[in-house]
């Protein structure tokens, strides 16, 4: 057993107390649509898809795994979390403080190594052994030496994930509202009991490839750098359980603050593993100082697997920098548009900006409106934001956008500018101006937990101005493009919003857009912090394309089965394929041509798979979102359709016929084909032959060959034409990653959705997009 057990089981025992039921009945309130549990606590469940298993992004076994989803009982989850606070015990977190753990025993330092924890509103709130340089060295050496004895947990890791989503959701949803402040977290918990069953289906289908000798999973150790404010969802399940069910070992990274909630759930996810069976080796908990998680992750860099991490853009680039291996979820600017300023809209700006004190990733940062809208109509909007004093008092009240006043987490924009203008009375802070945002960096400030709102009064007053309309939303649309916001919401009158939010869904390429309307009551304004992965309202925080491999090896999809992002093809398998694989999917003669071309038969394989995947992905695209409150449409879509703009593929000296292929099919197969230009270097002689041979401007191509020189030049003078810029790699031994990660790097992936149930028109206007993909 671990040290402090009886506290820890004291503690405990309040959670499950708090359920009000017995062991039984804790299953109860969680019964599925379908009459089954989708795996959790039984025996892996799977996909219901036909033909080859495909758990990718879009394919028609991704599609199947949105069945059997369970129901979670909203009102006891909040009870137990009510209970669990009424009785915690605010001195246990001094009196058991949070330290590393290695091999399931705690690493207790001496007193001068003992901190003071803080939480998001940077109060004091508990103690913190940090490791000594020993301690250091042993964690090390443990994350270098450790192999896993597993391939399979399943069973025991989903009979853990069932305590943790039933007997101890209150403990969750608690911890999560004292650290971070969270004052919804019980959404959260309905989320992770709904869209890990998916997950769950995912990584399923991913194992049995496995099985059947087409992938290898990589089970070096990863690490797993925790969010706070949706800790609960993606670093607890999607990133710890989710990669420790098919035998990978876990280490989880103290933060520097709100650490108190991850060690808690890392420290009960011991004990319950200790009670499955499985070595506790299988997850560490990293309580160090900064500068020793770089020191561990930075010499354990062969060791070890992917670094797990949801964060910043500033931060996911540091941590990159230092850790290659990195999959980063990173923020963006978040955006408005309205054609109007009604009530219902102010309200979802307001309400956009403050959802949990501006803790939510989706909360807005960036409102588009009428140019009649000026400051003073700002500082009224604002007057309605709520000021809380506890978050517990809100989770009570089920509030979500509640703002602490003058709170000491973040700092808030400076005054001395005059930028900025602070509300007279409210902890809210904004600006006014004509023009797009457009900072020094290129990359506006988050103002992480501050309600900060840029406001742009660029759109025409009048209806009819159409000209400057088109303009305003060309000019959006370019802006989108390069800051990138996980969410888009789009707001105007029923009889416009389909025009204007099309306009904008299809020359952006954004992962969440949500249009609502402004006079139509069964289809209420947009807000930007509107996703749920459970119902296919596919959710993901992707860097700016162009820039994308500074913080990411992939951009992350939620849902997905997070071990397939380390994961690659055998290549004994691909050798096996043949072009004949792609009969009757709708794949074009010319593209067979190509991959008939390929001389390795390994790479020949993988693009067959993927083109094959391709197919299968947009047989149906695009597929119909499986909500009942909102209804959606998503899948695959091509680069933002606007005149001109393409991606670059640059072909270096050394790079073959076989290193294009990959990535170009990707666009020869589908009717993005016309957005991909060629840019080969004037001495590839060998590979300029080769795309002679597939005459290539008779499929829509512009094949540019140039020296590195005038390249620079062109990309100089034409940046902003170009959507991504691609050097392709020569170098190296080839890995096969999977088609759905890699097929991210180069397309467009999400959803958009109307707020309206059932609308029927929304699915008829917005299906007929010519931005879905097709293979044809």
């Amino acid at each position: 057993m671990m040290r402090s057990a009886n506290r820890t089981m004291a503690r405990r025992a309040l959670a499950v107390a708090s359920r009000g039921a017995s062991r039984a009945l804790s299953v109860a309130p969680c019964m599925p649509r379908g009459g089954i549990l989708g795996g959790v606590g039984s025996e892996p469940a799977h996909c219901n898809g036909r033909g080859t298993r495909n758990f990718n992004f879009a394919s028609s076994q991704y599609a199947s795994c949105f069945d059997d989803i369970p129901t979670p009982d909203v009102p006891k989850l909040r009870k137990d979390a009510v209970e669990y606070l009424d009785s915690f015990d605010k001195q246990s977190w001094y009196d058991d403080p949070v330290c590393s753990i290695l091999n399931g025993e705690k690493l207790v330092a001496p007193p001068s190594n003992l901190w003071i924890t803080k939480n998001s509103l940077s109060q004091a709130n508990g103690n913190q052994y940090y490791a000594t340089p020993d301690q250091v060295q042993s964690l090390l050496k443990h994350i270098q030496a450790y192999k896993s004895p597993y391939t399979d947990l399943r069973p025991q890791v989903r009979r853990i994930e069932q305590k943790f989503l039933h007997e101890y959701a209150g403990f969750l949803i608690g911890n999560q509202c004292l650290d971070f402040a969270k004052q919804d977290g019980v959404t959260e918990i309905e989320e992770s009991i709904m869209a890990n069953s998916v997950e769950r289906k995912l990584n399923d289908a991913l194992f049995q490839d496995e099985v059947d000798g087409k992938v290898v999973i990589e089970r070096k150790p990863i690490f797993v750098s925790c969010v706070s404010n949706f800790t609960n969802f993606l670093d607890l399940f999607r990133k710890t359980l989710r990669n420790m069910e098919l035998g990978i070992p876990c280490v989880v990274l103290g933060r520097s603050h709100t650490t108190q909630h991850p060690y808690r759930w890392t420290e009960l996810l011991v004990d319950l593993m200790k009670e499955e069976g499985i070595d506790p080796g299988m997850i560490t908990y990293l309580s160090c100082q900064l500068e020793d998680i770089k020191y561990i992750t930075a010499n354990s860099k062969d060791a070890a697997g992917m670094l797990y991490t949801t964060c910043s853009r500033e931060l996911a680039k540091a941590i990159k920098e230092n850790y290659p291996n990195t999959i980063s979820s990173t923020g963006g600017p978040n955006t408005l548009i309205s054609l109007d300023w009604t009530k219902g809209v102010q309200d979802a700006v307001r309400m956009s900006a403050s959802i949990e004190c501006a803790g939510q990733c989706t909360a807005l940062r960036h409102a588009v409106v009428p140019e009649t809208v000026q400051l003073k109509d700002i500082e009224a909007m604002f007057e309605d934001v709520t000021h809380t004093e506890s978050p517990v008092e809100a989770l009570r009240a089920s509030a979500f956008d509640g703002v602490f006043e003058s709170h000491g987490g973040t700092s808030p924009p400076s005054l001395s500018d005059e930028v900025y203008t602070k509300h007279a009375t409210k902890d809210a802070y904004f600006k006014v101006g004509t023009a797009f945002p457009a900072p020094a960096n290129d990359e506006m400030e988050e103002y992480w937990r501050k309600v900060v709102v840029d406001v742009t009064n660029a759109l025409p007053s009048s209806p009819g101005n159409k000209k400057k309309l088109d303009a305003a939303v060309e000019d959006l649309s370019r802006w989108l493009i390069k800051h990138q916001p996980i969410s888009l919401a789009v707001n105007a009158k029923r009889s416009q919003v389909f025009d204007l939010g099309r306009n904008l869904f299809e020359k952006t390429s954004l992962v969440v857009t949500t249009v609502g309307s402004t006079d139509k009551d069964d289809a209420p304004p947009a807000m930007t912090c509107q996703a749920r992965p459970q119902d296919a309202e596919c959710f993901g925080e992707f860097p700016p394309r162009k820039t994308m491999g500074d913080f990411s090896v992939y951009p992350v999809i939620i849902p997905s089965s997070t071990p397939s992002y380390d994961t690659s093809y055998q290549k004994e398998y691909l050798e096996k394929l043949t072009v004949e694989r792609l009969d009757g999917t709708g794949c074009p003669s010319f593209v067979k041509d190509w991959l008939s071309d390929i001389a390795d038969a390994a790479t020949r394989g993988y693009c067959i798979e993927l083109v094959q995947y391709l197919a299968d992905a947009t047989k149906e695209s695009p597929k119909r979102g499986f909500g009942t409150a909102r209804t959606a449409l998503w899948g695959l879509q091509r680069p933002p359709l606007l005149e001109g703009f393409r991606t670059l593929l640059r072909c270096g000296p050394g790079v073959t016929f076989d290193d294009l292929s990959p990535i170009f099919v990707l666009f020869y197969a589908t009717n993005a084909r016309s957005q991909v230009e060629l840019s080969v270097d004037e001495s590839n002689d060998a590979l300029l032959d080769g795309l002679m041979k597939h005459d290539l401007d008779n499929h829509v191509f512009k094949v540019v060959v140039e020296g590195e020189e005038a390249l620079k030049h062109r990309l100089n003078e034409e940046a902003d034409d170009f959507y991504n810029v691609v050097r392709v790699p020569s170098d190296g031994e080839k890995k096969f990653a999977m088609p759905g990660q890699f097929t991210s790097l180069y397309l467009p992936m999400g959803h958009i959705k109307s707020t309206m149930k059932n609308d029927e028109e929304f699915v008829k206007y917005f299906s007929q997009s010519e931005k879905w993909l097709k293979v044809e």
